[in-house]
């Protein structure tokens, strides 16, 4: 099986036409779910979202869009916040 996208790589999502509520923008590959014939498909997070998609390889395309490290905000706020 060859995969476009690996795991972590940022993407931006398109909307999907009419049958879906999916919006579009910048979302993580979660996982490249097993396939033997048919679409490829992949596990994706969008970054404003709380929960998983599973979408085709055709419903994606490669993002500029680079990922915060978790806690980086965060840091920077305690920083500002230690410092007064």
């Amino acid at each position: 099986m060859t995969y476009r996208y690996k795991v972590g790589q940022m993407l931006e999502l398109r909307a999907a036409p009419r049958h879906s509520n999916r919006p579009a923008g910048p979302c993580e590959v979660v996982a490249c779910l097993p396939h033997e014939k048919g679409p490829v498909l992949y596990r994706v997070k969008a970054l404003d979202e709380s929960y998983e998609r599973v979408v085709d390889e055709i419903d994606v395309r490669p993002s500029s869009v680079t990922k915060t490290p978790k806690g980086a905000a965060e840091a920077l706020f305690s920083i500002a916040v230690s410092k007064r």
